[in-house]
């Protein structure tokens, strides 16, 4: 780019237009088009429409342009091939108004372009918007590069750009412009017709998310002026491919449903020399197969709910001496190879090898060679934080659910292999995003630990607890940090993801004053999660926060959730992702004598003969039950444990109309789809929780939104009730500390801290106090900030194993002590000494009565269209 060169060149053009006919090839020109004039361009097919399936233009030059070089507007069908466009200001060949469809624009080549205007950048994800002026006829020329591609309905193989803002530039138009504007069509939900073979390179150098291959953007009307957004636009930048023709049918905003939703396909394209990503693509779904890259900041980087990479070869760094801009070297190239994001995102990638990846420092676990990776001099390296693959972890706001998979990758000559990338603080202190990562590698090629075997990889973050560590065959990444945990070593293992609401005035803060996007705002646990069993009652758990996103193992003895207030009296559960054949149990510790009612809620849902909107789930006798159930039950022990399985249930209905429990191949309602949304390619399903359906787990217990330690019946009849406490109870003392030698106030911590004088002093770090209060009332509080921690609550003590002589040794398995036989929570067993009948088990809490009312709080409104909180950078 040459600020202020030749902006107002002054130069001829030709324009086909009413209906004629153009054969051209073979030409030269030369200082051709007008800058910045609407119309004014070296080559431009005007309007024609349909009229001309013969035209082309070919095997011709432009060069020193002052405007454009082929413009098609207004016109399908015609070829544009084997051209040379160089030296150019503004887009290079250029789809004017977003409506040209099924054109060729084969083999040529751009370089040498200029953008025009003000230079735009940040340093986020984000970019001011730039308006039509006198100045600037097509705010869009501020990112002016080889080609600009408004509508993916044509025909874009075998061209070649070198130089630009980008390479290849993919503007979101939700509505067509210019004289076209009347049109009704949307182009971005149109659908790849071809583009194959294409290559970019030396581009993207003004902004790092401005890829070779750049899907972003947007371009629309504000008034009569044309406005552009050059960033990541959320409102009017999103790419939505889709069979069905929604404008056709009268509403073009209409959502494209699952059955009806379209991939792109961009294939056997090729990147190289670019700062930033390679290929960016903000939005859009999209199938990425046979792409390459070479000596590029980040081989690709993809926002989308359904994003396929597949016959990937991404060369972070080729060796070859690197030649730069004054005052940049190599180092300034990131040359990372896949960053997996951070919230509703489901990527698969398969077939995938990464070459010469990852700064090679003193990451040499899995590489110890010499050459590994890549170094920090000026004309060859990366930078220190290069790595093959990198997990966005700065977030407490936008976190991750069961999102990513891959199969069949290889790495060649790499240092560091995984990142959590935390641009704040490095994980200290961690996040919500940064203990939540997860990913499924299919054969273990990713983690490469055990050759050929299904692993689990979770967050290797200290403040997981031992969430992810379920057993001890764990194996610990030291480059995440991450865990890799065998899905072989138990018979139901897996990952699911569940989000929980008990108070709307804390979850309603986040984003704002707590649990921020990478801005620091507090985000303190309220609790915690974690595995039953004994092998992991001393564990903190996982922290639950204001923004209560679960996501670990299942196919495990369950998932305990502790609330450091007490158990919550109105649980709503959404946003369910779990393998149908993978049981999550969810266990809540209620003060004994309580009763629950749960209920399932489908969204959009209007009852039939045909389809039931709504479950109420029944109580049954063991856990066991529980597990093996269709997910419409819950166990209740006499000690208020409950526990429930919950399922993926269909978005639009709980029954047909009996309640079912859905696997991948149940058909939707009226046989439409599948009941289960999911992501899947090349053998690989990720699950897609519904936006809608949800669970309420209502408590008949005093208190508001927790219960207290009294049942309802007891704070209706106090005067025959003796409390707990008469003997004693758990106090922190006036500051806060445990230090006090006066006990003053009411009890604190919960029902275990009180329960004696052990567990308050020793598992709670209070004081026992039996002066000064003789009975006072069990508040449900939790420690004051600074003060101790609340301990795990009895129901993590439940009892997994069949008796005294086995032992837990993972989050699914006991085993007995002398290692012969092996109980698993799905009931299976493994028997080294085949002359041993190895025991059964079953929980021995005594149920109590089923409580008959129904829930009296109604959760949140189930949302009537997809949220827009979306994923960040």
């Amino acid at each position: 780019h040459c600020p202020n060169t030749e902006l107002t060149g002054y130069g001829g053009h030709v324009r086909i237009q009413d209906g004629a006919t153009a054969h051209v090839e073979g030409v030269e020109l030369y200082r051709m088009g007008q800058t910045n004039v609407l119309g004014r361009y070296p080559m431009h097919f005007h309007l024609l429409g349909d009229s001309c399936p013969t035209c082309y233009f070919r095997d011709s030059s432009i060069h020193r342009s002052f405007y454009r070089c082929v413009s098609i507007h207004g016109t399908n069908q015609i070829v544009v091939a084997d051209n040379v466009g160089h030296d150019i200001v503004g887009y290079c060949y250029y789809l004017e108004d977003g409506i040209e469809e099924q054109n060729e624009i084969i083999g040529n080549l751009a370089s040498h372009v200029h953008w025009m205007g003000p230079q735009v950048w940040n340093s986020g994800q984000t970019i001011p918007t730039v308006s039509q002026s006198d100045t600037l006829t097509l705010p869009a020329d501020v990112t002016a590069s080889g080609f600009y591609i408004t509508n993916v309905h044509n025909k874009v193989v075998g061209n070649a750009a070198s130089g630009g803002w980008a390479g290849f530039a993919f503007p979101v138009l939700h509505s067509p412009i210019g004289p076209s504007q009347s049109v009704n069509m949307r182009p971005s939900s149109r659908t790849v017709l071809e583009f194959r073979g294409n290559t970019a390179h030396s581009s993207g150098w003004w902004w790092y998310h401005a890829g070779a291959f750049y899907l972003g953007g947007s371009l629309y009307y504000q008034g009569d002026k044309l406005v552009y957004n050059a960033g990541r636009d959320q409102n009017m930048g999103s790419r939505s491919p889709c069979y069905k023709d929604w404008c056709a049918a009268g509403n073009c905003n209409g959502y494209c449903q699952p059955t009806d939703q379209a991939w792109n396909l961009l294939e056997q394209n090729k990147a190289f020399l670019t700062p930033g990503p390679g290929m960016n693509s903000w939005s859009g779904r999209a199938e990425i197969v046979g792409y390459e890259t070479h000596d590029v900041g980040l081989a690709l980087e993809a926002l989308e709910s359904g994003f396929w990479i597949s016959d990937l070869l991404a060369v972070c760094r080729t060796g070859t001496p690197l030649v730069f801009p004054s005052g940049s070297d190599a180092t300034d190239i990131a040359g990372d190879g896949f960053f997996w994001y951070d919230t509703n995102q489901e990527h698969i990638l398969t077939h995938g090898t990464f070459r010469n990846c990852g700064y090679r420092g003193n990451y040499d676990q899995y590489n110890s060679e010499a050459d590994r990776g890549c170094g920090d001099d000026a004309e060859t390296g990366c930078r220190t934080s290069s790595t093959v693959f990198g997990f966005l972890t700065h977030s407490d706001q936008f976190t991750p659910e069961v999102m990513q998979a891959s199969k069949d990758v290889t790495y060649d000559n790499c240092g560091r292999r995984f990142q959590l990338h935390d641009f704040r603080n490095n994980n200290n202190p961690s996040t919500v995003s940064g203990r939540g990562q997860n990913w499924f590698d299919v054969d273990g090629s990713a983690a490469g630990i055990w050759e050929g075997t299904p692993t689990i990889i979770g967050s290797g973050l200290a403040d997981a607890g031992l969430w992810w560590l379920v057993d001890d065959e764990v194996f610990q990444d030291t480059h995440g940090p991450l865990t890799f945990i065998k899905q072989t070593t138990g018979p139901e293992r897996g990952i699911a993801h569940i989000k929980i609401y008990w108070d709307d005035s804390i979850h309603n803060q986040v984003g704002g004053s707590v649990c921020g996007n990478g801005n620091n705002r507090p985000c303190p646990s309220l609790g915690t999660v974690q595995h039953f069993g004994p092998r992991f009652q001393n564990s903190a758990g996982l922290p639950v926060t204001a923004n209560a996103d679960i996501v670990g193992p299942v196919g495990g003895f369950g998932w305990m959730l502790t609330l450091n207030d007490g158990a919550p009296k109105n649980l709503k559960i959404d946003s369910v992702e779990v393998d149908p054949d993978t049981p999550l149990l969810l266990g809540i510790q209620y003060p004994p004598g309580t009763g629950v009612n749960i209920v399932a809620n489908a969204a959009y849902c209007q009852p039939s003969s045909s389809y039931s909107c709504q479950e109420t789930f029944h109580r049954v006798d063991s856990m066991l039950e529980v597990r093996e159930s269709l997910g419409n039950s819950y166990y209740l022990s006499a000690e208020g444990l409950m526990v429930t399985r919950i399922i993926m249930s269909p978005q639009t209905f709980t029954g047909a109309p009996e309640w079912i429990k859905p696997t991948y191949e149940t058909l939707g309602k009226w046989n439409s789809g599948y009941a289960l949304n999911r992501f899947e390619r090349d053998g690989i399903i990720l699950p897609k929780f519904p936006y809608g359906p949800w669970i309420d787990i209502v408590a008949d217990c005093a208190g508001n939104v927790y219960c207290s330690q009294t049942t309802a019946a007891d704070e209706a009849d106090a005067s025959s009730t003796t409390s707990i406490l008469a003997n004693g109870f758990c106090n922190w003392g006036p500051n806060g500390d445990g230090e006090s030698s006066v006990c003053q106030g009411g009890a604190q911590g919960g029902e275990w801290c009180n329960a004696n004088q052990s567990q308050c002093e020793g598992g709670c770090g209070g004081r026992w106090c039996t002066d000064g209060v003789s009975n006072p009332t069990l508040a449900p509080v939790s420690a004051p900030v600074g003060g101790p921690p609340t301990p795990p609550p009895p129901g993590t003590f439940v009892e997994v194993c069949p008796n005294e002589t086995y032992e837990q040794v993972a989050y699914d398995k006991c085993c007995s002590t002398d290692e012969e036989i092996c109980a698993f929570a799905d009931g299976s067993t493994t028997n080294n000494n085949e002359g041993t009948e190895p025991p059964t088990f079953e929980p021995t809490y005594e149920p109590t009565n089923v409580p008959s009312s129904s829930p009296t709080n109604k959760p949140t409104n189930t949302p009537t269209s997809a949220p827009s909180s979306s994923p960040t950078n």
